[in-house]
C-alpha cells in the first residue's frame, strides 16, 4: 500500500464538502490516508476514536455521499480515484474483492454501488444532499423520490372503458354538472368503436366538452322553452 494520498480540489473545495462540521472533514482525511490503494478501510470506527471523532462525524460522510458503507461495516472513498492516480507498479489491489464487484466506476472516477447509489459527482455541484440533515441516523436510498403515486381509478361510461378517479369524476361533475354523463359516454363510445385510446381521460373530456359546450347549451335551452309549452317529455 503506497504511503502518500492525495486529495483534489474539485472535490474537498465544494460547497457539500466545506459545509460539512470540520470534524466530519477530518475524518474524511484521516480515512483517506488509511486507506489501500482501492479506497477501502475496515476500521472506520477505530479510526473515529484515534482521532476523538464520533458515529455522526461518519453517518454525515455516508449522507453526503463521501463514503459508501458496506453490510460489514466496510467503507470506501466514493472519489478515491479522483483524488488519487497510484502508477501501475505501486498498486496493490484491494483484498475486498466481494465488496468491490458491488461498485461501479463512472466516467469521472467516483464509485457508485452497482444497486443503485445516488450520484454523488451530481450534488457537488448542486451542493445539496439528497438525504436530509435529519435523517443521519437512517441511511437510506429513496428509490421512488420525484415519483408521484396515480390516485386508483374506476371504470365509467357506457362501455366501461373511461378511467377517472374519484377526484376526476368530482371534477367533472362541477365543471360539467348535467353534462358529465353525457360526456363521459360520448368518449366511451367513440373509443369502443375507433379502437382508440387517450393518455389523460379527464383531460380528454375537459377538451371535447369546451369544443361541444355551446352546442350542449343551446340544446338545454330548447329543451327548457319547449318544456314550457308542452309538458310532454323531450327526445
Amino acid at each position: 500500500m503506497a504511503g502518500k494520498r492525495m486529495f483534489s480540489l474539485k472535490i474537498i473545495d465544494s460547497d457539500l464538502f466545506l459545509d460539512m462540521p470540520l470534524s466530519s472533514q477530518c475524518l474524511y482525511f484521516h480515512l483517506s490516508m488509511r486507506s489501500d490503494d482501492d479506497g477501502f478501510v475496515d476500521n472506520p470506527k477505530k479510526i473515529i476514536k484515534i482521532i476523538g471523532a464520533n458515529d455522526d462525524d461518519l453517518k454525515i460522510l455516508i449522507t453526503k455521499g463521501f463514503v459508501i458503507i458496506f453490510e460489514k461495516g466496510i467503507i470506501v472513498i466514493t472519489h478515491w480515484k479522483i483524488n488519487n492516480y497510484i502508477r501501475k507498479d505501486r498498486y496493490k489491489p484491494t483484498m475486498y474483492v466481494e465488496e468491490k464487484e458491488q461498485l461501479q466506476e463512472i466516467i469521472n472516477g467516483a464509485y457508485i454501488k452497482s444497486t443503485g447509489c445516488h450520484l454523488v459527482d451530481q450534488r457537488l455541484t448542486s451542493g445539496r444532499p439528497s438525504i436530509g440533515e435529519n435523517r443521519l441516523g437512517k441511511v437510506s436510498i429513496d428509490k421512488g423520490r420525484g415519483e408521484r403515486e396515480k390516485p386508483p381509478t374506476s371504470l365509467y361510461g357506457q362501455f366501461k372503458n373511461v378511467k377517472l378517479s374519484e377526484e376526476e369524476y368530482n371534477k367533472l361533475q362541477e365543471e360539467l354538472k348535467d353534462h358529465t354523463q353525457t360526456m363521459i359516454d360520448k368518449l366511451s363510445r367513440y373509443m369502443e368503436s375507433s379502437g382508440k385510446d387517450y393518455k389523460n381521460h379527464y383531460v380528454t373530456i375537459l377538451n371535447w366538452y369546451e369544443e361541444d359546450k355551446n352546442k350542449l347549451m343551446n340544446k338545454s335551452d330548447k329543451r327548457k322553452t319547449t318544456s314550457n309549452y308542452d309538458d310532454s317529455p323531450s327526445i
